[in-house]
């Protein structure tokens, strides 16, 4: 694993972890609250997966052309 990996976990997948394993021990309603924190945070994540990769692959496309 990278350096960038390592600083991504860090940084901000740990705490993002022990936020929610907080905040869904707080909700006395069966953890509904966090479900939906982490549906949400889901769908943001796929969303900014899709355009990181339809970037990737869009400049991997200009640079076969290129060559």
């Amino acid at each position: 694993m990278g350096a960038p990996s390592l600083i991504f976990f860090g940084i901000f997948a740990i705490p993002l972890i022990l936020f929610l394993i907080w905040l869904m021990k707080k909700d006395k309603q069966k953890g509904i609250f966090g479900i939906i924190v982490v549906i949400i945070l889901v769908v943001f994540a796929v969303a900014a997966s899709l355009k990181a990769s339809k970037s990737e692959l869009d400049r991997e496309k200009y640079e076969q052309i290129d060559h």
